[in-house]
């Protein structure tokens, strides 16, 4: 089956990424959002994602940019809530298929792991000008729609004096049988 994920656009003022880069957050992250020592101490580095789950936040969401589906980074600490939640949100036996699916490969995960009291479960790559989606995380998307039965999307932040059309992209989901009671 083919599912197609249409972009989700959102703009943003330049000075919020020149302010960023050097260093100021302004007002537009939410208060709750923890921003770690490793982020400040990139300030090159984060403002997609950043900027994109404060969008997503404004929605309902909560979430994270700090996580791993696979089995790397497991002595990171920074790793360890997102590792949590994600054991909440996830049928294990779901997570351990997709593990095991993608034992080896690091790069294609998304960049958001976000999450509903509800249940619901959203999985974003954030783009932003002159970044293009990769064929890993076009695989990566598919697996996770796939195997863990997750929401997909992929966000594209434009600046908001350029006009941007948002793009589609079409990947391959696999039902599977349910041999494990998955």
């Amino acid at each position: 089956m083919i599912h197609t994920i249409k972009e989700t656009v959102f703009t943003y003022p330049q000075r919020l990424l020149d302010g960023w880069k050097k260093g100021k957050k302004e007002n537009w992250l939410p208060s709750s959002l923890l921003i770690p020592t490793e982020v400040e101490q990139q300030p090159n580095e984060y403002f997609g994602a950043y900027f994109g789950l404060s969008q997503y936040m404004k929605q309902g969401w909560l979430g994270t940019a700090f996580y791993a589906l696979g089995n790397w980074e497991l002595d990171n600490p920074l790793y360890t809530e997102g590792r949590i939640l994600l054991a909440q949100y996830i049928n294990p036996n779901k997570l351990s298929l997709f593990k095991g699916l993608r034992t080896g490969l690091t790069s294609g995960e998304p960049d958001l792991f976000l999450y509903k009291l509800d249940g619901s479960i959203l999985f974003v790559v954030v783009k932003k000008e002159n970044e293009f989606l990769s064929d890993a995380e076009l695989i990566c998307l598919s697996n996770i729609k796939s195997v863990l039965e997750c929401d997909v999307e992929v966000a594209y932040l434009a600046e908001e004096r350029n006009p941007y059309i948002p793009k589609s992209y079409d990947i391959k989901v696999v039902q599977f049988p349910n041999p494990l009671g998955v």
